[in-house]
């Protein structure tokens, strides 16, 4: 094929003629609008000349009747009017005569439509010998003087006639018109339909599956639209040079897409690892550089006063040293047992434990740290005796522990709990310091992630994750729910498995933190 550069060819019988063509024909559509105009003046056309019946009809009758309103019979006038009347299957009509004094002689009510006569006062006061009507969407009233042949009036006709043969014939005009106007239509669509098919809808087809078959990257047979000599030729030879370049730059894609997503890949992998890590060795190093700065401070105050020193003042400091050597304990047995988790290397040993007293002893361990804040206690509804991994247990319940005594700076109490239900022991750590947020609640358990309100609060981010980690390996489950400066509860779940014939040591402590329970400690 010739790379020459394509040109607007210029043959007369193109697409834009055809698609005038096409053009012209839709217009025959327009044919229902010139209708429906036409119908409705065809509607005020048979609305005259039916009012100009009724009209006639009722001065007829009031030439009829004016000897009976004269000698003012209303039988003889009624007489004049049987042949109205509904037993000779007539359209209702009301009707009311009066005399010149404006004296009613006769009513009748078939139609029971409202009188408004007084819209004819003018006729019925004889100031007027013209014949009046209105017509509304009911009926058509028709007011006419009763008078002789010398146009001395002796009194009122007026006649409410029915709309029901108005609309019948209206109806039935209609439906003429509708049947002729969808006729036309359907010549008219057909004759659209052919001249679309036939002109524009068979090349049109063509192009668009070839441009499917591109899309999908496959070849298209050679098009028999490049012989014409009109826009679709022009199309035709444009589609395949699109094909070409398509081929071109869909190669050129895959390797520019497969080249990026493995850098993508690794710039991405190596951003993370380099945040978390940066981010962990800073925390780190502020968690174990506070408990080391209190070991530090404390050992210089005993060796500078250790000759004046007395037992208590010894005592205090070194329940401090003791506090922060657990702090730090606490801390890189987090972090190993993350490490090993990730990594596959983690080992269950499962034996039976006193739940109720292993959670009571964390309890009263970690009361001995905390200066400010009083722990709450009561888990007498646990099990003594249930199967699990003892030190990562007391990791669990030592992490959610710290954790709610760290977060409530401005609290003074920590609440645990814990009962029994359907077969699994629930235990919750409650807390009233800063809450979580809840858009923050789906990641509280992810590795490295803190929440956007813990700033300037010292941790790592691997706490609850470690926690999640590790009742998942004993088959359990934590949820957490929080409000901002209200404080958060943990709830753990862990299954209740049978210890069969071995029982757990049980652990001789207080199971609830009553005043007189703590004295004894």
């Amino acid at each position: 094929m010739s790379n020459a550069p394509l040109k607007k060819t210029k043959a007369f019988w193109n697409v834009g003629r055809k698609i005038f063509v096409v053009s012209v024909s839709i217009v025959l559509v327009l044919f229902a609008v010139f209708t429906s105009v036409n119908w409705y003046m065809e509607k005020q056309r048979i609305t005259k000349i039916w009012i100009e019946n009724v009209t006639v009809k009722t001065e007829r009758l009031a030439a009829q009747i004016s000897g009976a309103v004269r000698r003012e019979q209303p039988n003889a006038i009624w007489h004049s009017f049987n042949f109205l009347t509904p037993s000779e299957q007539v359209t209702p009509f009301d009707l009311r005569v009066y005399n010149p004094s404006g004296k009613k002689l006769l009513e009748h009510v078939g139609l029971n439509h409202k009188a408004e006569d007084l819209r004819f006062s003018e006729l019925l006061e004889g100031k007027t010998q013209k014949t009046l009507h209105h017509l509304d969407d009911k009926g058509i009233t028709i007011a006419v003087p009763i008078k002789t042949l010398r146009s001395k009036a002796y009194g009122t006709l007026i006649i409410t006639w029915s709309l029901s043969p108005l609309n019948t014939h209206l109806l039935d005009s209609l439906k003429s018109q509708g049947f002729l106007s969808l006729g036309i239509l359907a010549l008219a669509s057909l004759i659209i339909f052919f001249l679309v098919r036939l002109t524009i809808g068979s090349h049109l087809t063509q192009l668009s599956n070839d441009m499917l078959l591109i899309v999908n990257n496959q070849r298209p047979q050679t098009s028999k639209l490049f012989k014409r000599q009109d826009e679709f030729g022009v199309l035709a030879l444009s589609l395949e040079v699109f094909k070409r370049r398509m081929d071109e730059f869909r190669e050129t894609r895959t390797k520019l897409e497969e080249k990026t997503n493995l850098l993508g890949m690794a710039l991405e992998k190596e951003v993370v690892q380099n945040s978390m890590q940066r981010d962990f060795v800073s925390m780190a190093s502020h968690e174990i550089r506070t408990p080391l700065t209190i070991i530090d401070s404390s050992v210089q105050r005993i060796r500078r006063r250790l000759d004046t020193l007395d037992k208590d003042f010894i005592d205090g400091k070194l329940h401090k040293i003791s506090g922060a050597t657990q702090r730090m304990l606490e801390l890189l047995d987090s972090t190993l047992s993350a490490s090993r988790i990730e990594a596959g290397e983690v080992e269950m040993s499962l034996t039976p434990v006193d739940l109720a007293g292993l959670l009571a002893l964390t309890c009263i361990n970690h009361q001995d740290y905390s200066e400010h804040h009083q722990i709450i206690y009561d888990v007498q509804k646990l099990p003594r005796s249930i199967l699990v991994d003892k030190p990562k247990i007391t990791q669990v319940f030592s992490n959610l522990l710290s954790n709610a005594i760290k977060y409530s700076p401005g609290a003074s109490k920590v609440i645990v709990g814990g009962y029994i239900e359907n077969g699994r022991a629930y235990i919750t750590f409650q807390d009233f310091g800063i809450g979580i947020a809840r858009e923050d609640w789906p990641h509280i358990f992810d590795r490295y992630f803190r929440s956007s309100n813990t700033a300037g609060i010292s941790g790592t981010g691997i706490g609850l994750c470690l926690v999640q980690w590790l009742l998942e390996l004993h088959g359990g489950a934590i949820t957490i729910e929080s409000e901002l400066e209200q404080g958060s509860v943990f709830t753990v779940m862990l299954p209740i498995k049978d210890s069969g014939d071995d029982q757990a040591e049980i652990i001789n402590i207080p199971l609830t933190s009553t005043e007189s329970d703590l004295s004894k400690l």
